[in-house]
């Protein structure tokens, strides 16, 4: 898998071995990886291995008690204790470990080959058409725990700071959401720890012709440059500035092994890891849509749920400093227009094709509107569309919240040409310490 040194090993079950041959697994981390991140002196529960926060962490600043932490992670990624980690109970992960083990005994078999996580996702589905939950009505913890979800993971989902970003997706959603991040997360583990040992090096002994630089009137509160092991640059600075002439400050938030892949050792960006998977507000079926917003209140509480489903994980802020004449070629939609988008786009209007009156906002290469509360199911028992009232996901000071989308493959190349060293990114967990901004190397 991408971002992981395959070694394989004659895995030992944690569980009962029902199988007389072994099966051979991947671990989560080489053993160079293993022994330099393994925490001393920790109890290693069964299973798994204890690792420092510090070993992998790239927003650490060496100063905060957060990098003193011990995370526990499977010793190997197709496990029963993976999937615990991911916030699945003991006894349902067992159940989904034995299941696919068996797949793995016959080559050809329906589900040879697959990983642990696609069984468990098909688990997660099957439980979910017997009782998923999506309005408030709805009994959420009751299906949560259906699908396996442990009390852990139940409680972060159901946590109220979190109510109006919970809404908008169904419980069985969320579920798959935190076993997409965990994998991810797990996946690029071992690359991460050995870029923060590179990293370490070359601070503890950088190359001559990298000094740190003083502060640029127009980039507020630079610090100074270090060389990665890389050609990408960071430079660490004691704020991110709130606004900076002539362009304009857009916000994403979610998990950093997921955000963090979209900046290229070159100092690029690429956009894939920015885009969301449809149904979105504003397309039914384009998973190319990279969506924004204006408002750091809204990405921050993104951030800070992904951080609290998978605690071992990073939850991020990108601060985009979009150039305002780029943001010029935009359309608003707002009213009936927007209900109308909204409802063909996430709700069962019949209708595979755009329809004709709104065809002007769903070729704008910029488009601008509220961020809607309600699920997709919730949306697809609606009967029309202007039953979409009074759901909008709401700021910190009460307004409607509101989104950037960029649609056509032009505007967003454009987005991440001209964005390039003008991306800041910000830690929840080490939020009141510092942030970190991308700077290619020839501008470093």
């Amino acid at each position: 898998m991408e971002g992981l040194l395959s070694h394989s090993l004659p895995h030992h079950f944690t569980q009962a071995q029902v199988y007389n041959e072994p099966i051979m697994a991947t671990r989560t981390l080489t053993p160079a990886a293993e022994m330099s991140a393994a925490a001393r002196g920790a109890p290693r529960k069964r299973g798994f291995t204890s690792i420092s926060r510090s070993s992998y962490s790239s927003s650490s600043s060496g100063s905060s008690s957060f990098d003193d932490d011990i995370i526990d992670i499977p010793e190997v990624l197709d496990s029963s204790e993976t999937l615990q980690f991911c916030g699945l109970n003991a006894e349902v992960s067992n159940r989904i470990f034995e299941s696919w083990q068996q797949f793995q005994q016959t080559p050809g078999e329906l589900g040879y080959g697959m990983s642990i996580f696609g069984e468990a996702k098909h688990f997660v589905k099957r439980m979910a058409e017997r009782e998923d939950a999506w309005l408030p009505e709805h009994d959420w913890r009751c299906a949560l725990t259906g699908m396996g979800a442990d009390q852990r993971l139940c409680d972060a989902i159901l946590n109220s700071a979190f109510d109006d970003v919970r809404k908008t997706r169904s419980a069985s959603y969320w579920v798959l959401d935190t076993l997409n991040i965990g994998s991810e997360f797990l996946e690029g583990l071992d690359k991460r720890i050995r870029k923060k040992q590179e990293e370490m090096r070359h601070l503890a002994t950088p190359s001559p012709s990298i000094q740190p630089r003083p502060a640029i009137s127009n980039r507020p509160g630079l610090l100074g440059t270090y060389r990665e092991p890389s050609v990408l640059r960071t430079a660490t600075i004691s704020a991110i500035p709130s606004a900076i002439e002539g362009r304009t400050m857009l916000f994403k938030g979610g998990a950093m092994t997921r955000l963090l892949s979209a900046f290229q050792n070159d100092g690029s960006i690429v956009v894939r890891p920015l885009q969301s998977a449809s149904p979105t507000d504003f397309h039914r079926d384009s998973n190319y849509l990279v969506y924004l917003t204006k408002h750091l209140d809204v990405a921050e509480k993104y951030a800070r749920f992904v951080q609290s489903r998978v605690p071992p994980e990073e939850g991020v802020i990108l601060q985009f400093a979009v150039p305002s004449e780029l943001l010029e070629d935009h359309r608003q939609i707002f009213g009936s227009e927007w209900r109308d988008l909204v409802f063909w786009s996430r709700g069962d209007s019949g209708s595979e094709t755009v329809p004709a009156h709104l065809t002007r906002f769903a070729e704008a290469p910029i488009l601008i509107g509220y961020i809607y509360g309600m699920s997709n199911e919730g949306i697809g028992r609606l009967s029309n569309p202007s039953d979409l009232t009074g759901q909008y996901m709401k700021t910190r000071d009460g307004g409607n919240a509101s989104q950037h989308v960029f649609q056509t493959q032009a505007i967003r190349t454009q987005l991440v040409e001209q964005c390039r060293g003008w991306v800041w990114y910000q830690s929840m967990r080490y939020a009141g310490d510092f942030a970190l901004r991308f700077m290619p190397h020839n501008e470093a």
